[in-house]
């Protein structure tokens, strides 16, 4: 994929290696994030997608190699410098870690009350603007053991927007969702990174969220980066591990 060489990109690994429990995961991961695009991060159970997005907002440090944003290396950074970083990256969890005990504007409102926004009326607004992006204005008073589990994921996105981020991490957007939710949370993902201009990088093991929204390609196996480019270009692939898993998907989808 082309990039902009005048414009720097998002983020930028280069050789990140990690272990967990003496098992080396990453294992000399190098990629580049390129501002206001989405990349999507494919690969099976155990690929180490997950932990490479842990690096990328400074929730794990590198055993070795480094990760930084906008040029800035997050490596030798304290926690008191990262959080300024972190405040430009929202996050999507897999399960959407909402907090069952608070109504769905308090959830939403809670990143902007975090940060030390005081002002209710400014809290309320931005409340109300963000659930009306994902479609759900009006129900910030539910509970959200109240809602389907489609409407859980677009409350966590609109908390992960809250705070009006440059770059929105995605960790299995799409898990636990049948497959008309799959594709209608992960067309929303697309629609608003286009409105906002925002960079977003998705960890997913779904093809079909790659093929409605990816602009790049990373495909991991075992820690290491097997293939990095456009959509297209990975479907034509003849690497066996991308092939195998091309194949998987499809006899899944039958």
């Amino acid at each position: 994929m082309s990039e902009d060489p005048d414009i720097p990109p998002f983020f930028e690994v280069r050789e990140l290696r990690q272990t967990l429990g003496g098992h080396e995961v990453l294992r000399g991961v190098s990629l580049t994030v390129p501002q206001g695009k989405t990349t999507v991060i494919l690969g099976g159970s155990g690929a180490g997608k997950s932990i490479l997005l842990r690096h990328l907002n400074g929730l794990m440090k590198p055993l070795s190699g480094s990760v930084s944003v906008l040029g800035t290396d997050l490596g030798p950074l304290p926690e008191k410098a990262l959080r300024p970083i972190r405040r430009r990256i929202g996050v999507l969890f897999q399960d959407g870690a909402l907090f069952d005990s608070m109504s769905v504007g308090e959830n939403v409102g809670f990143p902007l009350r975090e940060q030390g926004v005081r002002d209710r009326v400014a809290i309320a607004a931005r409340v109300d603007e963000v659930l009306s992006l994902v479609g759900l204005q009006g129900q910030e008073s539910k509970r959200p053991d109240a809602l389907s589990g489609g409407m859980r994921k677009r409350v966590s996105l609109a908390r992960a927007l809250a705070a009006d981020p440059d770059c929105l991490l995605y960790d299995e957007p799409t898990a636990g969702l049948d497959p008309i939710l799959s594709e209608s949370i992960t067309r929303l993902i697309g629609r608003l990174q286009k409105e906002l201009r925002l960079t977003s990088v998705m960890v997913t093991h779904h093809l079909g969220a790659m093929r409605w929204v990816a602009d790049q390609v990373l495909f991991l196996k075992e820690g290491v980066v097997r293939f990095a480019g456009t959509p297209e270009g990975l479907e034509e692939s003849e690497d066996p591990a991308i092939r195998e898993f091309l194949n998987a998907d499809a006899m899944g989808r039958k």
